[in-house]
């Protein structure tokens, strides 16, 4: 990618990535005026304590599927390839390291910037990237947002989450609607979430950032 370019991180488990994630990156890419956005899945997600995460893999494969031909999105397996758990400080550092001329801008959802004074480091993550809050259009504003400095898109909102897909296909009702065809592919090709809260072919999740 070129240099001087601003780039969005967007970061998540994805398991499995949907539409509702799609529409967040394309919105958030028009909002901000970013040239390229690297979707991020991360190895062992520090915020998902306490169930499996379908295998790093298979997810890779997900991401792939759902960032398409749009241009704009880009896979970055960084904290796939990295051991231990996965650490936004961490994954920025690397991406300054590589990248200096960059502007990097971290994408954070509702539940994240509530969260956010508890991450590793998160006044060096405020240094290497400008944060960027999603706001669903009609709702409050968290107001965690703006005691973080971050600057607040408004998007569609979307009632779709990687829960609620797992949990249909547990229960064997359809997810077509919900995700691209490339990830339905590959949820039924490798059977997953069919297993209840254990999901096949996963890892334990790792501890809270």
């Amino acid at each position: 990618m070129s240099v001087g370019w601003r780039v969005g991180v967007f970061g998540g488990t994805f398991d499995p990535p949907h539409i509702g994630h799609a529409v967040v990156a394309r919105e958030v890419v028009d909002a901000v005026g970013l040239d390229r956005l690297l979707w991020v899945p991360a190895r062992i997600p520090p915020h998902k304590r306490g169930r499996a995460v379908t295998a790093a893999a298979v997810r890779r494969r997900m991401v792939e599927a759902a960032v398409g031909d749009d241009a704009r999105f880009v896979l970055c397996d960084l904290e796939l390839k990295r051991e231990g758990v996965s650490y936004t400080v961490d994954t920025l550092r690397s991406l300054r390291a590589g990248h200096p001329a960059w502007s990097l801008f971290l994408i954070l959802g509702p539940d994240l910037v509530a969260g956010f004074a508890s991450w590793k480091e998160p006044e060096a993550i405020g240094r290497l990237a400008e944060l960027v809050a999603v706001s669903r259009a009609g709702m409050p504003v968290p107001p965690a947002a703006e005691a973080v400095g971050a600057c607040i898109v408004s998007v569609t909102p979307v009632d779709i989450s990687s829960s609620r897909i797992r949990s249909r296909v547990v229960r064997g009702e359809a997810v077509s609607d919900m995700v691209v065809p490339g990830v339905l592919s590959i949820i039924e090709g490798e059977r997953l979430y069919r297993a209840g809260p254990e999901l096949r072919g996963g890892t334990r999740a790792g501890r809270k950032a």
